[in-house]
């Protein structure tokens, strides 16, 4: 099942030291982030650059688009990927293409302007990566085209 993106698998990027992390969106196609000379401020806020400083970044037809961020625990592990699309994307076959089968139905809110989708413990899913549970939040916002824009992350537990 294609996505709208070539993303690595979760388990590559989650869990994973920084460096591998990054590493696997390199195998996938993405560059290290540099700031094009042509990026507008549409396009900026299209990919929420104005909101974290992306590392890693994917073209397409010569033109930025995607972003992706990540974000450690103090011992360096990635617990957090945000993914930020210019296109499109249909969130159930994202959700299995990344996750499987395992996921079950979403939570879902929002309304016709912003939609977001949970799949996770609170939607029943059953996914763990590095023995902890894993989220996977997607949000469309019609004022930027239902772009792609999701975040995975790692739910800790207590100890």
């Amino acid at each position: 099942m294609s996505l709208p993106l070539p993303l690595p698998p979760l388990d590559r990027v989650l869990g994973q030291p920084r460096r591998a992390a990054l590493d696997a969106f390199a195998r996938a196609g993405w560059r290290p982030y540099a700031t094009p000379i042509t990026l507008d401020a549409e396009r900026r806020r299209l990919l929420n650059i104005d909101l974290s400083e992306p590392e890693v970044a994917f073209e397409a037809d010569g033109d930025l688009a995607a972003v992706a961020h990540v974000e450690t625990d103090r011992q360096g592990i990635v617990t957090h990927a945000e993914i930020v699309g210019a296109e499109p994307a249909e969130p159930v076959r994202v959700s299995l293409a990344l996750l499987g089968g395992a996921t079950g139905s979403p939570k879902t809110g929002g309304n016709a302007e912003a939609r977001e989708w949970v799949w996770g413990p609170e939607s029943g899913a059953d996914v763990e990566i590095a023995g902890e549970p894993v989220r996977l939040w997607m949000c469309a916002e019609r004022a930027y085209g239902d772009r792609l824009w999701l975040v995975a992350s790692l739910v800790r537990r207590s100890v």
